[in-house]
C-alpha cells in the first residue's frame, strides 16, 4: 500500500473512507471500523453504532436501538450508560461485607469480579437522558488512584447473584448496583436525536453509521 506508518495511515484518511449526503447506512470493509467521521454540513444521524466489544475493549458512544431502556436493562452495556453489569437490589440495609443479592445475574459470570469498584444509582434512570442517573453517596464516585482514592468495591462474588462489598450500602426502592470495570464507565446516554455541527470531526470505533441527508466522511481504521 505504499504507507510506512500506521500512524500517519490513521491522521491523513490513508485507510480508506466513505462519502454520503443521503439517508443511507456506511458499513466500513472487512476487519475494519469507522474511526473518524466529518461532518460537512449540520447533520442527525439515525445509526452509529460500536463495536460492542464487551470485555475485550472500549465503548463509544452511540445511537441506539431503543432510548427507554432504563439502567438495569442487560443489552445496552456498550456504550458507558451503565457499566460492565447492572442490576436492582433488595431494598434492605446491607452491612460492609455481608451479601448483596442481584435481581439480575451477570452472562457471563466473568463480567463481575473481586476488586471492580460499584455505584449504587437510581434504577429508573435510562439511556435516552429523560430521566437523570443520580449517584447515592454512599458508593461516592470512584478516584481510582493516588492520596484521595476513593470508591465502593468488590470483595467477593459467588459466580451467581451474590456479592459482598467494603462498604456498607441502604438501597431504597427501585435502585441499582453498576458494576465498573476497565471498559466500562457510567453515565453517558444515547446520541440519538443530537445534531452534530458542520465542521466537527468525532472520533471513535463504529461499525455503521447513517447519517441524515447532509455531507459527512467516514474514516476507516483496523
Amino acid at each position: 500500500m505504499g504507507i510506512n506508518s500506521t500512524s500517519t495511515a490513521y491522521n491523513f484518511g490513508q485507510l480508506g473512507s466513505a462519502y454520503s449526503d443521503i439517508e443511507q447506512v456506511i458499513v466500513p470493509p472487512k476487519d475494519m471500523v469507522i474511526v473518524a467521521i466529518t461532518f460537512l454540513a449540520a447533520n442527525t444521524p439515525t445509526i452509529l453504532t460500536p463495536e460492542k466489544l464487551d470485555r475485550q475493549g472500549p465503548g463509544c458512544f452511540a445511537i441506539s436501538g431503543s432510548t427507554a431502556d432504563h439502567v438495569d436493562s442487560a443489552d445496552n452495556n456498550y456504550f458507558n450508560f451503565n457499566g460492565v453489569h447492572s442490576s436492582e437490589v433488595a431494598d434492605t440495609n446491607i452491612a460492609a461485607g455481608a451479601d448483596v443479592t442481584l435481581e439480575t445475574v451477570a452472562v457471563p459470570a466473568s463480567k463481575i469480579n473481586v476488586g471492580q469498584y460499584v455505584l449504587l444509582v437510581n434504577g429508573d434512570a435510562d439511556e435516552s437522558g429523560a430521566t437523570a442517573m443520580v449517584i447515592d453517596a454512599e458508593t461516592p464516585t470512584p478516584i481510582y488512584k493516588g492520596p484521595k482514592k476513593q470508591g465502593v468495591k468488590v470483595i467477593a462474588y459467588d459466580g451467581i447473584s451474590k456479592v459482598k462489598l467494603d462498604a456498607a450500602i441502604t438501597p431504597t426502592s427501585d435502585q441499582a448496583l453498576i458494576f465498573l470495570d476497565e471498559q466500562h464507565g457510567a453515565g453517558g446516554i444515547t446520541a440519538a436525536g443530537q445534531e452534530f455541527p458542520a465542521g466537527l470531526t468525532i472520533y471513535g470505533r463504529w461499525t455503521a453509521f447513517k447519517p441524515s441527508a447532509a455531507g459527512a466522511i467516514a474514516y476507516f481504521g483496523y
